[in-house]
């Protein structure tokens, strides 16, 4: 039994490694500068003091869509949640890639909301 288990080890180590070429290369999915719109402030009596950074994951398709959105991380609040959701889900993006050929993606953004 050992001689057929030192063998079957041996065979499994002669096999080659995998050539470097071989693993195709990941690019991982963006979002196109200056594509975004800003959220539009949902007008509730809110004070900005009590808001915080929104944190989103986007799920990219493979064609740059948006296909699903999860917040991470609440900015203070759902009106403002919908709004960065709503506003980033609109931004344009590049889809992910694999070994050169379009995949489906996450990404992830953040909004901290400001006065101006």
């Amino acid at each position: 039994m050992r001689h057929f288990l030192s063998t079957a080890c041996l065979l499994m180590l002669a096999q080659p490694a995998p050539a470097q070429d071989a693993i195709p290369a990941r690019i991982r999915a963006s979002v196109v500068a200056g594509s975004c719109p800003a959220p539009q402030w949902p007008g509730t009596g809110m004070r900005i003091e009590s808001l915080d950074t929104f944190k989103i994951a986007l799920v990219i398709a493979p064609d740059g869509r948006v296909l699903k959105a999860r917040v991470e991380q609440s900015g203070g609040g759902r009106p403002w949640d919908e709004a960065v959701i709503k506003a980033l889900s609109a931004c344009r993006f590049l889809p992910g890639r694999r070994g050169g050929k379009p995949v489906q993606d996450i990404i992830k953004m953040q909004y901290v909301w400001t006065l101006d």
